[in-house]
């Protein structure tokens, strides 16, 4: 009978313990702190646009880092923002990200109708409808959930970049 055996020059458990769990960990470490980058970036975004910056700012103070998982587990992760808390606390932060009109003032009765979603104004009509007067204006958009995002997804993209990159060298070196 002819046999032979083989004996690897690596140890797969080592190779998991020193590779893989500490690539997670620097990977969780890179997570957590990306969150708390793109929380400051956000308030910044938001604090140096503000169109009178003699307000409180509590727009900015309203939005929270919020994480998910935890360090050291299969899961890491982060929120930012909570639209309940916002609302609370500055409830135009969908109006000041998405734009649209103001409103400040009264309803009043004016004579017409609405045809295909415009109103006709009619001076002699008994009919019309309750319509706000006051509008104070149209509020340009501020985008400060997009430019987040945007932010966030070349920060992620070139943190996943690095750490491939710093793989290939360890794998150039011997380690895998």
């Amino acid at each position: 009978m002819l046999s032979a055996n083989f004996t690897p020059k690596f140890n797969s458990k080592d190779i998991m313990s020193e590779w893989i769990k500490k690539d997670w960990f620097i990977l969780q470490d890179a997570i957590a702190d990306l969150g708390v980058q793109l929380l400051a970036y956000m308030q910044g975004f938001i604090t140096e646009r503000r169109k009178h910056p003699e307000t409180t700012g509590k727009l900015a103070s309203s939005i929270k880092l919020y994480p998910l998982g935890g360090f050291g587990q299969a899961e890491v992760g982060w929120g930012i923002g909570d639209m309940q808390v916002m609302s609370k606390i500055a409830p135009y932060w969908y109006l000041i990200n998405f734009g649209g009109s103001s409103f400040k003032g009264d309803y009043h009765f004016t004579p017409g109708y609405f045809e295909g979603g415009k109103f006709i104004y009619v001076p002699m009509s008994k009919e019309g409808h309750m319509l706000p007067s006051g509008v104070k204006g149209i509020i340009k958009p501020m985008n400060y959930i997009e430019a987040s995002r945007l932010m966030l997804q070349n920060e992620l993209y070139n943190l996943l970049n690095k750490m491939a990159n710093e793989g290939e060298s360890n794998e150039a070196k011997g380690h895998f």
